[in-house]
């Protein structure tokens, strides 16, 4: 089962079957995240393929059709792994995945030998659910249990018997150390720096070149900074003409393609 995960990782190019008859099947990459709890899809790319002509000669159009962000599945809710034996006996590679509390995902796979390893992957996930089930956070009461569950030990001061006084504030002697270090090498950059750019303009005083040259790098960084507002607004007017195309509200999202 790790050896199928590893290669779920890399992903499997499929044909994802719609939901709704009136839609395409499109061919789509299923793989699981890096945790190795979640299975998702994307859309094929040119180098899932060995070449470039298999690709088009595969994908073709299709494969430029984007897919809109969706929720990945657990793993952990995968109840069964079904098939069809009239159409595996037509050659054609059909699967079923089917969740617990989540949508089935009807996929067919390219070849009989990415189908039978799929098979038998899924097959081992499902009976062994429990393992990709993710386990409860630590949820701590105080910082005294988080220090104890982290094996941390703060500076304390214990001024009587019983009687504790944190004058690491929460640190140990490596934090405080590491701390002091960065706020000491902040200060002194900017010391310096100040000291040299005091430098500048004494040395440019008579004709003023650097603050010139500051007030040129400020209007720059202006109208960066007004671009970069504007575009923004341009990309939020065109969302919501898109929107309004699709008869959608201002606060509903786009439909994946995909569904």
């Amino acid at each position: 089962m790790e050896d199928f995960i590893f290669h779920l990782k890399n992903g499997f190019v499929i044909t994802k079957m719609p939901l709704k008859s009136l839609a395409s099947p499109t061919r789509r990459v299923m793989y699981c995240d890096e945790s190795g709890h979640n299975l998702s899809w994307r859309p094929v790319r040119e180098s899932d393929y060995p070449s470039k002509g298999e690709y088009l000669a595969d994908v073709g159009s299709v494969g430029y059709q984007g897919s809109r962000h969706h929720t990945m599945i657990p793993l952990s809710k995968l109840v069964s792994c079904q098939y069809s034996k009239e159409k595996f006996d037509q050659k054609e590679f059909f699967m079923r995945l089917v969740f617990e509390g989540h949508r089935n995902l009807d996929i067919h796979l390219k070849n009989k030998e990415d189908w039978e390893y799929c098979m038998d992957g899924f097959e081992a996930i499902s009976k062994n659910r429990h393992i990709f089930e993710k386990k409860a956070s630590f949820r701590p009461e105080s910082m005294q249990e988080v220090w104890d569950h982290d094996n941390y030990k703060p500076v304390v001061w214990e001024y009587s018997p019983g009687k504790f006084c944190n004058v690491g504030c929460g640190n140990d002697w490596e934090d405080i150390f590491l701390i002091s270090s960065c706020y000491g090498c902040l200060w002194s950059f900017l010391l310096a720096f100040y000291s040299l750019l005091l430098k500048g303009i004494l040395d440019t005083d008579e004709k003023s070149t650097l603050l010139m040259m500051y007030f040129v790098f400020g209007l720059i960084f202006v109208a960066l900074v007004g671009l970069a507002v504007y575009t923004g607004q341009m990309e939020v007017e065109a969302l919501k003409k898109k929107k309004a195309q699709l008869g959608l509200g201002e606060d509903d999202e786009l439909p994946d393609e995909d569904e």
